[in-house]
Parts: structure tokens; C-alpha cells; sequence
């Protein structure tokens, strides 16, 4: 059933203008003040402050300048992670409205993402959170006055692990949508002490690196952290948008606020990585050489044709045939320079996988090669196998399962031929030697996710 309620407007004449002549104005000039963004493509994800606008309101018009830029031709759907500074909450609730409205005019919500988000466990369609929460509403006059043409899904959480919200939010964020993560940093320090602790909050977010994230100030650290999860596991890149604290807006330098905004854009083109030669392209002219009996490519002439593989990196090289398997060997975690483990392991797929017969030079033309680049793997903390089976993403996480001594990995891609959550796991359990059902046992499990790359 559709909700009817509308979320009313909490704190429009203190936080913003209450005046929608007012507010737009005030909202066009922080717009115009911002410098342009310093990327021409639209952000898949933001991190932006939640003060008053006279406190934040330029540090967050530097991130939604980025935004003008966003295709009309569809609403964008915005993802929204809030704190939730005046009511207890366990987990997080998406609210019960139709739609929430702002001096500007009302912002749909999302409903059949919202119900979706409703049925799963740690979810709530709880109002309180909602109802005088500060920390969401002052971005919805914002992206009215730049995006326009979007849907809201409300998200504020409260007692939660970032890596669960990511989690979460990871069922449903596609590419295409825009992740908003609303946090302010420090609070109420001198200035210079502000600075400081502040300076480890950019750090964490230059280096997309939710750890480092979990362990600063910021009130809204779990959804910022959440974000940064997601970031790692896409590869985005972060650029610093805007920083300053109270002390630099509206405010003396005694007792300040950090406020940030910070922008995420999807990987850069794989040029970085297989041009002016693809990944495959290399293991291929590698193990031409090699089945014909000569030397193979070095390390070096790799990395001269493709500078980024000097750094230390970990891959799974496939060989199919017919579209059927023919070789996959690999690493879990980055223990040499991407072009070594390249070359090492396109070898090993084709003449070192104990499953089939070494490959032969004139078989070679017949092989399509895979590389897949792998993040590093984390462990993946579940209480039991049916909380595991909820929460493992098919298509997304590649699984690798240990057990007294026996361990086993699937690629991401293996969810292709095994989509059903039970019978993946099963399978990986009889590829680690162990019994099929040794997934309701507790064994350790790690997770990581790959960035493919096909001739």
C-alpha cells in the first residue's frame, strides 16, 4: 500500500530560509560562489556537511555543483545516509512517506526501493528518526535546485556497523545512482586542534579506506564509512571538493565544526591498466612464446607497455574454450608487482591447473583469456549460515572459505553458473576437499570483489 504522509519541513527558518524565495536565492548564490568541479563527470557518490547553511552551506555547494551536469532524461535516484542525532535507533529505517517537502516543494520518495529495503532484517519504517532529523533534510534543497528530477531513498541509521550499511545499500545502489554520505567532522575544538583530527578524516577518504574512516569523530562516521566500503569495493577514485571549519565561515575559532565535501567518481577508463596493451593481450603474447619454447615476456617489458601493473597487484587469469573452462589460476592477496603475477599465472592456467592437460601452442588461437584484478579480500563476519546465505552478494563478492586447514575460492563470476546463494557455497565446499554442507559449520570466510577484463 502506498504511504500517504508527507515528512513535513523540521528546520527551515533556522538551519536554511523558510522563505522559498529566500532559500532558492540563498542556494543560487552558495551554487555560483563554488568553483566548477574540477572532473566533468557526475559523481556516483558524495560525502557533504549537514550544518546550518551560513556554518556549511559553501563547503556543500562545492560538491553539488558537481551535479548540474546530471542527465534529465530519467530521475536520478538518490541514496541518502544520515545520522540520526535526536531519536535511539537500532539499525536504520527508510520512514513510512509518499514524500518529503522542503520550502522548495516536495521530493518523491522512492517507494518500491524503500518497501524493498522495509522486508530486510536491521530495516525499520520507523518515523521518529525522521521526523526532527536535520542531518537529511538540508541536502534536499540542494539537489532540488541542481538535480531537479530525482527520487529520494531516505536512509538514517543509528546503531549499525558501516559494513553492514554498506551491505545494505549494496543490494540495491547501481550504477547510475548517487550516493550521498552526511556527515560535518570534528566538533568543538580550537581551531588548530580541529585541523588536525580533521586532517585524518581527509586522509581516509583520499585513500577511500573505511578503516582508517571508523576511527575518527565524525558524526556521521558509519554512513561515511559505509560509502567508503563501497568505493573500495568499485575501485572510486575521491576528489577533495571543499574543507573548512566553523572558524572559516560563520564562527569564532575557539570551539569549531569540520565540514567537508568529497566526491567519488566510478574507476578511470581501464587505460590505465591494458593500454596501449590489454592485460589479456600480454598473457597471450606470453604464453605464445612460452608454448613455442622460447623466453617468455619479463616483468620489465610488461610494465613498459603498461605502466600501472609495476604496482604490487593480485589476478586470476582464465582460460576458457568453447565456453567452457580450460585453466584458472591465481592469487588472493597482492604479494609482487601486477605484471609478475600476471605472466606467473597466465602460465601456471595453461600448463599448471592439475584439473586438465597442459596447453598446447596451437591450441592457444582457440582460448579466450580472462584476467580478473582482485581486491583485497576482508573477512566477512556472519553469525550463522543463514545470515551468510542472506547476506553474500551473487555477482558482486568473491568467496574464499577455510576450514581446518582446507581452503577454497570462487570468483565472482562463478555466480554465472551458480546463482543460488546454497548451491555456491556447497560447490565451494567440495572444491576445498570438505563436506557440501561445511558452510553451516562457521568456517572462516573472506570476501573481495574483481574488476574483469576480457579480450
Amino acid at each position: 500500500m502506498e504511504t500517504q504522509a508527507v515528512r513535513q519541513p523540521a528546520v527551515a527558518g533556522s538551519f536554511y530560509p523558510a522563505d522559498p524565495l529566500q532559500l532558492r536565492a540563498m542556494v543560487r548564490q552558495l551554487l555560483d560562489a563554488a568553483p566548477p568541479p574540477a572532473e566533468a563527470p557526475v559523481p556516483c557518490a558524495m560525502v557533504v556537511p549537514h550544518a546550518g547553511y551560513i556554518y556549511s552551506g559553501y563547503t556543500a555547494a562545492c560538491g553539488y555543483r558537481s551535479l548540474t551536469a546530471a542527465p534529465a532524461a530519467k530521475p536520478l535516484r538518490v541514496f541518502l545516509l544520515s545520522p540520526s542525532h535526536r531519536a535511539p535507533l537500532s539499525g536504520i529505517s527508510v520512514g513510512d512517506y509518499r514524500a518529503y517537502r522542503t520550502p522548495l516543494g516536495e521530493v518523491t520518495i522512492d517507494q518500491e526501493t524503500v518497501q524493498q529495503l522495509a522486508a530486510l532484517p536491521d530495516v525499520s519504517r520507523d518515523t521518529a528518526s525522521h521526523q526532527q532529523e536535520h542531518a537529511l533534510e538540508v541536502h534536499l534543497p540542494f539537489l532540488q535546485e541542481t538535480v531537479g528530477h530525482f527520487v529520494l531513498v531516505p536512509i538514517i541509521f543509528g546503531r549499525i556497523s558501516g559494513g553492514h550499511l554498506a551491505d545494505i545499500v549494496a543490494r540495491f545502489w547501481q550504477p547510475g545512482d548517487l550516493l550521498l554520505a552526511s556527515t560535518d567532522l570534528s566538533h568543538f575544538h580550537t581551531y588548530a586542534e580541529a585541523r588536525q583530527k580533521d586532517a585524518l578524516c581527509l586522509e581516509a577518504m583520499a585513500a577511500v579506506n573505511p578503516l582508517a574512516m571508523s576511527k575518527t569523530e565524525a558524526c556521521g562516521n558509519t554512513g561515511v564509512c559505509a560509502l567508503l566500503e563501497l568505493g573500495r569495493r568499485n575501485r572510486w577514485r575521491s576528489v577533495l571538493a571543499d574543507y573548512r571549519t566553523s572558524g572559516d565561515t560563520a564562527g569564532g575559532k575557539e570551539r569549531v565544526v569540520g565540514y567537508v565535501s568529497y566526491l567519488f567518481y566510478p574507476p578511470a577508463a581501464k587505460a590505465s591498466l591494458d593500454q596501449p596493451v590489454s592485460l589479456p593481450a600480454l598473457a597471450r603474447s606470453h604464453l605464445a612464446k612460452v608454448l613455442r619454447g622460447e623466453s617468455g615476456l619479463t616483468a620489465e617489458s610488461v610494465i613498459s607497455q603498461s605502466a600501472a601493473t609495476a604496482r604490487q597487484g593480485a589476478c586470476f587469469v582464465t582460460l576458457t574454450k568453447g565456453g567452457q573452462l580450460r585453466g584458472c589460476i591465481g592469487s588472493l592477496q597482492a604479494h609482487r608487482p601486477l605484471a609478475t603475477d600476471l605472466l606467473e599465472n597466465s602460465l601456471s592456467a595453461a600448463v599448471r591447473d592439475p584439473r586438465f592437460p597442459p596447453v598446447t601452442a596451437e591450441e592457444l588461437a582457440e582460448l579466450r583469456i580472462e584476467v580478473s584484478l582482485l581486491t583485497p579480500a576482508q573477512p566477512f563476519p556472519y553469525t550463522d549460515g543463514e545470515d551468510l546465505l542472506r547476506r553474500l552478494q551473487p555477482g558482486v563478492h568473491g568467496v574464499i572459505l577455510a576450514k581446518g586447514g582446507h581452503r577454497a575460492t570462487f570468483l565472482p563470476q562463478v555466480w554465472e553458473q551458480l546463482p543460488d546463494p546454497r548451491l555456491f557455497l556447497q560447490h565451494l565446499c567440495v572444491k576445498a576437499g570438505l563436506g557440501r554442507d561445511c558452510w553451516q559449520e562457521k568456517p572462516d570466510i573472506a570476501v573481495y570483489t574483481v574488476e574483469k577484463i576480457v579480450e
